[in-house]
């Protein structure tokens, strides 16, 4: 695993990745900190076998800039919990759109707008009776 990222090299990281759009601003604690819990959840997960975790443990204190951290970030493996409650939700295959559902209550604000409009009607014709 080379510890040095070099801009030439194709990377599969998005574009917008911090690591790449910043790569020569230094590591702080808190961005090794959390890269070390990332890696160690992965390795404790199975996702990571011992010689991967000891490598980017290497690369992750040995980092000045942000940019040395992109093939530790890239080889990370996505996490195995914490999936948003809404994709845990779907029962549909990745990529295929299911039925818009509307919600109940849509009727009832429908039936207050118009209720409400008549009210309003009819205060104003009772004025107007009233002014005549």
């Amino acid at each position: 695993m080379s510890t040095a990222f070099t801009m030439d090299r194709m990377s599969n990281l998005p574009p917008s990745s911090r690591y790449l759009q910043r790569a020569g601003e230094a590591v702080d604690d808190a961005e090794r900190e959390s890269l070390t819990k990332r890696v160690s959840d992965a390795f404790a997960d199975g996702r990571l076998d011992a010689d991967a975790y000891r490598q980017s443990m290497d690369v992750i204190y040995a980092a000045k800039t942000l940019g040395e951290l992109v093939p530790v970030v890239e080889q990370l493996p996505a996490a195995a919990v914490n999936t948003p409650a809404i994709v845990g939700e779907g029962n549909l295959p990745a990529g295929q759109v299911g039925e818009i559902r509307t919600p109940a209550r849509v009727g009832w604000v429908a039936f207050g707008a118009i209720a409400g409009a008549a009210t309003l009607l009819a205060i104003v014709a009772i004025l107007l009776l009233l002014l005549v």
